[in-house]
């Protein structure tokens, strides 16, 4: 059926990825195996390499949670697809209570770890309730890498947890995947006051000429006067940084009473932050992402007919070139330099 499998494998952090032709398992009850087509890289993934997130107990294990490809087998007969599906895989699981046996590679005799999710090889094989049908109509399967994980993770921040509305004053701090998939779902919502700020010109200036939207250049020598002009403005304020400093420099322009401050960027594992307590006690809330039902796909189909919407944006933000399994080292490279907004692995 096919040649090879090539994957992206963490084998050892602060290293580079090593890519393995694995052998797939032998599919079980509710297994799907996925001919990729294309794969994101998101943060989450330069700080499992790095060890920002801690000791990664499971290496050596394949990478990736956020990719579009067609389903060619089916672990079981009552399964809710069927060959020929093209479908996202992604970290984020469905509301459901079956569980499903893990799933492993190999290698050289050697085993490979892996989730129910795993994006960045030639042939996936993921658990269904991390897989999810794309509408026909959506033709845009390369930018629907987004749907696997930053898409999702914004609108439920900005919907379900701050429940914004179209009066709502909102900043996102940090424009990356995760800030314009932010950017995309209020401007999906039609929000009329949207601040929003990166210390990086080049990502700022990738879209142009929003209305409602006040793109800013801040650094050292700005923030300042920036947060004094701004003192408890926002309803909202999306931090996709991960940066301790600015999330405590930035906490007090919350408004008073109403004001929530949601940090979906990844700080180091470990890391505190200082505020002060009367911001607290005047009712700023400090949350994150995903509120009390936890980490759940909510809604697929908004956050795809979101993308849909947003279509001719998200087109500005992903960079035309592909990258390829073969050259993972130089797409994590650029990554983290900040060459390139989002890469995307084609197959």
């Amino acid at each position: 059926m096919k040649k090879t499998n090539l994957a992206a494998i963490l084998v050892r952090q602060k290293k580079n990825l090593s890519v393995f032709n694995l052998k797939s398992p032998k599919l079980k009850k509710g297994h799907l195996l996925i001919k990729m087509k294309y794969s994101g890289i998101c943060h989450t993934q330069l700080n499992e390499i790095s060890g920002i997130l801690g000791k990664d107990k499971y290496t050596p294990h394949c990478m990736g949670h956020e990719g579009v490809g067609e389903v060619i087998a089916i672990g079981s007969k009552f399964s809710k697809f069927k060959k020929g599906d093209n479908v996202i895989v992604s970290w984020i699981k469905k509301r459901q209570f079956e569980k499903f046996e893990p799933v492993t590679f190999s290698y050289k005799n050697s085993i490979i770890n892996s989730g129910g999710c795993n994006t960045l090889l030639e042939y996936s094989v993921a658990t269904e309730d991390r897989v999810y049908k794309i509408e026909k109509k959506n033709k845009f399967l390369r930018e629907s890498v987004l749907l696997g994980c930053a898409l999702p993770t914004a609108s439920n921040a900005l919907i379900n947890v701050a429940k914004v509305n179209r009066k709502s004053k909102v900043l996102v701090m940090g424009m990356g995947g995760l800030g314009y998939s932010s950017l995309f779902v209020l401007n999906y919502l039609k929000v009329k006051d949207v601040t929003c700020i990166d210390n990086n010109k080049k990502r700022l200036n990738l879209i142009k000429n929003l209305k409602n939207v006040n793109f800013k250049y801040l650094n050292k020598n700005n923030i300042d006067k920036f947060i004094k002009n701004n003192f408890e403005k926002f309803e909202v304020i999306i931090d996709c940084t991960g940066s301790k400093n600015l999330i405590e420099k930035t906490y007090s322009l919350c408004k008073k009473f109403t004001g929530r401050f949601i940090v979906i960027g990844n700080t180091k594992i470990n890391e505190k932050i200082s505020i002060k307590t009367w911001d607290v006690i005047f009712g700023k809330t400090l949350t994150g992402a995903w509120g009390s039902n936890g980490v759940l796909m909510n809604d697929f189909k908004l956050n795809e007919k979101i993308l849909i919407n947003q279509i001719k944006n998200v087109k500005k933000i992903l960079l035309k070139k592909n990258y390829t399994i073969k050259n993972i080292n130089k797409a994590v490279n650029d990554f983290s330099k900040g060459a390139v907004l989002r890469p995307v692995i084609k197959f």
